[in-house]
């Protein structure tokens, strides 16, 4: 899924289109921009006119397994990175799409598989030095959706969302899970709590320890939320995966009253908290 207003997942799309080789659908619906199939893959590969972020109504035009989204990312800081995250507002606010207190359902497996392949890629074109590859915590819409969904992004201004090789990068990235879908890493599905809004620890546990991740929640959502909330997020944070959490890695520097809550939820789910 992309955005054909959006410069990243506009020119993604275009290398997948010839790495699979689509073939274009005529598709009547106004939401729809272009769309295309490949039968070698069952894969759909659909523009739309709207906004990524406010993909709330993909369960209405299509039924498929699980969605990947091709985007841009945009940061203050500037950043160069080529990222990756799950979908939702942990806190009572929709600011960027989606609906308040609510995390959409995550998919751990495919989205450390695209992690790592982002980590070969970039080498592969040259641009690992450039960019950095990592997760992105638990952010923005669509919050909604009936099926597992994630974002896969180039960040984080126009100069980076235009560079060729960085759109390659996450194209290849894609595709190399296309042809091998079943191709998962066998891995410790987790939730996260702390840390920052690059996910630096997480990432870092992903990619040198058998860990996959669903949703993260950054240390700025934890100091947004009120405890009520929090015990909200929490239980969707541990639930809404496409593949069952069997741990949770946390801050151990958290405010106590924040692991107190994590820990009572895991606790009645059967799940594992470990404190790093």
């Amino acid at each position: 899924m992309f955005s054909v207003n959006d410069l990243a997942g506009k020119g993604i799309a275009s290398w997948l289109r010839e790495l699979v080789g689509f073939k274009k659908l005529d598709v009547k619906n106004e939401l729809i921009a272009e769309a295309y199939y490949s039968s070698s893959f069952d894969v759909l590969l659909v523009g739309f006119n709207e906004d990524v972020i406010y993909f709330d109504f993909l369960d209405d035009v299509m039924d498929v397994d699980y969605y990947i989204v091709l985007s841009r990312h945009r940061s203050e800081a500037k950043v160069k990175s080529l990222t990756v995250h799950h979908t939702g507002n942990p806190w009572s606010r929709a600011d960027f799409g989606g609906r308040p207190l609510e995390l959409g359902i995550a998919n751990p497996k495919v989205t450390k598989a695209l992690l790592l392949n982002l980590l070969r890629y970039s080498k592969e074109f040259g641009i690992d030095d450039e960019f950095n590859v990592t997760y992105e915590v638990t952010h923005h819409g669509p919050t909604n959706l009936k099926s597992p969904l994630c974002f896969i992004e180039i960040g984080s201004s126009k100069e980076e969302w235009v560079k060729e090789d960085a759109r390659k990068a996450v194209a290849y990235s894609v595709y190399d899970h296309i042809t091998n879908p079943t191709k998962l890493p066998d891995c410790v599905v987790a939730s996260g709590f702390g840390g920052n809004h690059y996910a630096s620890r997480f990432t870092a546990m992903a990619i040198e320890k058998g860990i996959c991740f669903a949703h993260m929640i950054a240390k700025y959502a934890l100091k947004a939320m009120g405890l009520n909330e929090l015990c909200i997020v929490t239980e969707q944070a541990l639930t809404k995966s496409r593949d069952r959490v069997t741990h949770v890695f946390m801050e151990k520097k958290l405010r106590r009253e924040w692991r107190d809550i994590v820990k009572e939820k895991a606790n009645e789910l059967g799940i594992e908290v470990v404190f790093t």
